[in-house]
């Protein structure tokens, strides 16, 4: 509901020749790993929807590291060669590395971090009912901005008329009206629409409810599988679009900041305990340019792929 140190992204240019199965090799420069996982499968992701990738390389930051892409049968059609080109780039991040916590830490007993797998696209749908002039394409950037930070794959599917909270569907409540391509979907709703945005509680700005069940990982470790998710966002609350810094008076943060802060908790980022002003994730938005921190981006990291696959039980 509603804040890696200095961080480098990967320079790398792949080339790859696919039919079918094929594994994709791919020469990386000393710690590069992680953004060539990430911009490697958003990019896959624009170009083959539905395309399962399975990262078979083990964590290091030298060599070459195959991929393996498995075309769903159903789907088949020749792919030619592509090209996937990662720009070099050098980001800061502010504030306290260690700023970061998961949504089911601190859950008795001992439970697993819940997390999407990272090797399937997230399907994803947005009620507009409520919405303002520019909501989209807030949505689609705060998106972009969480794909980038984590490597997972979300696709957009289109509007939905689906508003999480409304009913009594089981926790979180309208998952079972989700169409079947869609894991998340986000909404805008007054007070008293959605159970989520509840009346009486007019400082709630979002908020963000996930359901998961139990997995296991590539090692065969047991693991949280986030399997649908929702944000829903006080359509009574007018925030500056963008995510620039935000007006001086009236609402703080932007639509952008805030849309950040919600979808970051779907994939299972709680608020920190360490207060910092910095992050996305604090739980009081604030002006200052929508820019994840130093912790949102090693929680982000740590929810995404790099934490390799997932299978369920």
């Amino acid at each position: 509901m509603m804040s890696i140190p200095h961080g480098r992204r990967a320079v790398a240019s792949v080339t790859a020749l696919l039919t079918g199965m094929a594994l994709l090799s791919m020469t990386s420069p000393a710690d590069a790993l992680s953004g060539i996982r990430g911009a490697y499968n958003a990019s896959v992701a624009w170009a083959y929807p539905g395309t399962s990738v399975a990262p078979s390389a083990t964590n290091t930051t030298t060599g070459t590291l195959a991929y393996p892409l498995l075309v769903p049968a159903g789907d088949y059609r020749e792919i030619k060669t592509i090209s996937i080109s990662l720009v070099s780039s050098t980001e800061q991040y502010r504030g306290n590395p260690k700023a970061y916590r998961f949504r089911t830490s601190g859950m008795t007993p001992v439970q697993p971090i819940a997390r999407w797998n990272p090797c399937q696209s997230i399907g994803y749908r947005v009620n507009l009912a409520d919405s303002t002039s520019g909501a989209l394409t807030d949505v689609k950037g705060a998106i972009a901005r969480v794909s980038s930070a984590t490597g997972l794959r979300f696709v957009y599917r289109g509007t939905t008329k689906v508003l999480p909270g409304r009913g009594t569907g089981q926790y979180p409540a309208d998952t079972g009206q989700y169409p079947a391509d869609t894991g998340l979907v986000i909404a805008w709703a007054k007070p008293g629409q959605s159970k989520h945005i509840p009346k009486g509680n007019s400082g709630v700005a979002g908020m963000s409810h996930m359901a998961w069940s139990y997995a296991k990982d590539t090692k065969g470790r047991r693991a949280g599988q986030i399997t649908k998710a929702s944000v829903v966002l006080n359509s009574t609350m007018k925030f500056a679009g963008g995510f620039g810094s935000g007006p001086t008076r009236g609402w703080q943060g932007t639509r952008g900041q805030l849309l950040m802060h919600e979808i970051a908790h779907s994939v299972g980022l709680d608020h920190p305990r360490i207060k910092d002003k910095y992050e996305i994730l604090s739980p009081v938005l604030s002006r200052k340019p929508a820019v994840w921190g130093a912790g949102d981006m090693n929680g982000l990291r740590l929810v995404g792929i790099s934490a390799g696959c997932l299978r369920r039980d």
